[in-house]
């Protein structure tokens, strides 16, 4: 986690991720993060149109 110090991140995670902890969200330095309730590891797959929101919302901000 420490490499990850300085670097900006975007975490778009399933709560019901068996692989990657959401208790490990709160650990890793992030600008954002967004947890998606009825997902899991595959959240693109388990809420396709709630994931593409974060997606577009991030990108909106970002891209110009």
């Amino acid at each position: 986690m420490e490499r990850l110090r300085g670097v900006p991140l975007f975490l778009l995670h399933g709560r019901q991720d068996m692989v990657f902890p959401v208790s490990l969200v709160g650990r890793t330095p992030c600008a954002e993060a967004v947890i998606l309730e009825e997902a899991g590891h595959m959240a693109h797959v388990d809420q396709p149109e709630t994931w593409l929101a974060a997606v577009r919302g991030l990108l909106a901000r970002c891209v110009r």
